[in-house]
């Protein structure tokens, strides 16, 4: 049986790292990432987001196949590792491969010629990952996050300053792309200087097989779940200009940004996590209902938040020439709640072996949000933006009901739960646009008027209502 106690303190120690390295870069690359943006055109996000279509995918499941099933596995000799080293290195060389020869192509389909070039470039980074993924792992796996979480922030400070100098230099969207390079080079020498593989590779399978059946499931759920997530610049790149796609993906990078920050430090810890409780699943059952209800205190204000505020944002910090982001950004981000919560259990499925569920789940969404793209498509950027504001909502409500039955929860009880939470940022939108009737044109004063009305609602809400879960949430971070 796992020790509640000394999982408890693990769990917290390695969050209080993660946390700790995303907060000391993450005001300098929002800063950064703004600037570029106001330097950058829509077009310069649109090549770069049709190439991202591919990039993005092999790079994700490269990833998750070579770190997964090392993390979920109950034990790990140096065999298994030797063995999965080197099935990881012919991976990362077929997706190299893979992306070189399908450069040309890729342009040709979406009549982009630079998405060529900017694919060809961006695929020898698989030459330098492959060689990241077994010290990776193995750091999660001792969930070692202090020392992950340091790498992590030095690469993250250097590739944005490099973006940022490019762009400033003239270099257009290479700048994104050069910066990608410049993350992937710094992190790998990073973590092979702190912690080189254990071990060198080999090439005898049967020493990983149970890895490599683990691996394939893992790999069949990420590539339906990277389609289900790209699904909005795979069709509308056919079916709007560049300038439409650059529009709608700056509005979806600003919309999910707190999300990508956030989320990916939640499931880094509570994969390996989970993972010391698979053969407790009652346990599991009860923390992932907890995560849920505290993931959303912090999601709510900060997403419909952000919604209530996005037409002072974006033209503060974007200029006027990204207004035409501003309808999209706000759709988006008032459906968020609900993908975050989807999310967030995930791990707690993986942990279970469950895997298949997951795949059914992502279906299911693929073929909902694929409809509502093609119905709403012809909108423009606002159009794939209500897309998800109309298709998620009736995705989450069938998957949560599955999730339950997965999970052994109630379903009502856990909807009454988190509904003073739902509550309580309702009352802090509400506030926030009483409070913009008063105001004039946006304004940096204005704005920074706007969040404290927002946040200081939100407190009073919860305290008045939702006692409870602040108490809760008091007793998760207390260590004793």
């Amino acid at each position: 049986m796992t020790n509640d106690k000394a999982l408890k303190s693990s769990v917290l120690h390695s969050l209080k790292w993660v946390a700790l390295g995303r907060a000391t870069t993450q005001i300098l690359r929002w800063i950064l990432t703004f600037w570029v943006i106001s330097i950058l055109t829509p077009e310069d996000y649109g090549i770069v987001a049709i190439a991202d279509i591919l990039s993005s995918l092999l790079v994700t499941m490269a990833s998750t196949i070579a770190i997964s099933p090392l993390v979920q596995a109950r034990t790990l000799d140096k065999a298994a590792i030797s063995s999965y080293f080197g099935i990881t290195l012919c991976i990362y060389f077929l997706l190299f491969c893979f992306q070189y020869l399908l450069a040309e192509p890729i342009a040709t389909l979406y009549k982009t010629p630079y998405v060529a070039e900017v694919l060809k470039v961006s695929a020898w980074c698989f030459l330098l990952m492959a060689f990241e993924t077994i010290p990776s792992a193995l750091l999660r796996r001792a969930m070692a996050f202090k020392k992950l979480a340091l790498i992590d922030a030095m690469s993250n400070i250097i590739a944005a300053i490099s973006t940022l100098l490019f762009a400033i230099y003239g270099y257009g969207f290479w700048a994104l792309v050069y910066g990608g390079i410049v993350a992937a080079a710094v992190r790998v020498t990073l973590l092979l200087y702190h912690h080189p593989a254990p071990c060198l590779p080999s090439f005898n399978v049967k020493h990983s097989l149970p890895l490599i059946r683990f691996g394939g499931s893992i790999s069949v759920f990420t590539l339906l779940w990277y389609i289900f997530i790209h699904l909005d610049i795979t069709i509308g790149g056919l079916l709007l200009s560049t300038t439409e796609i650059g529009i709608f993906t700056v509005a979806l990078n600003i919309a999910v940004m707190p999300q990508r920050k956030i989320l990916p430090l939640v499931k880094e810890i509570s994969f390996p996590a989970f993972s010391q409780l698979q053969d407790e699943p009652a346990k599991i059952s009860y923390f992932i209902v907890k995560a849920q209800r505290l993931g959303l205190l912090f999601t709510l204000p900060i997403f419909w938040g952000l919604a209530a505020v996005s037409d002072y944002i974006l033209p503060i910090i974007l200029g006027q020439k990204w207004e035409a982001a501003i309808l999209p950004t706000m759709l988006i981000l008032v459906l968020m709640p609900l993908r975050f919560s989807d999310e967030l259990f995930q791990p707690a499925a993986k942990a279970l072996g469950k895997v298949s569920y997951l795949i059914t789940n992502t279906l299911i969404m693929i073929a909902i949000i694929a409809l509502a793209l093609f119905i709403t498509a012809d909108l423009g950027a606002t159009g794939l933006a209500m897309a998800w504001l109309l298709g998620f909502p009736l995705i989450y409500i069938i998957v949560l009901i599955r999730y339950s039955r997965l999970f052994n929860f109630q379903l009502g009880t856990f909807l009454y739960s988190i509904s003073k939470i739902v509550l309580s940022a309702a009352l802090m939108v509400i506030s926030v646009i009483a409070t913009k009737q008063l105001l004039g044109t946006p304004s940096i004063l204005n704005l920074l008027l706007l969040i404290s009305v927002g946040g200081v609602s939100y407190l009073l809400a919860l305290f008045v209502v939702e006692r409870k879960t602040l108490k809760e949430l008091k007793q998760a971070i207390s260590t004793r």
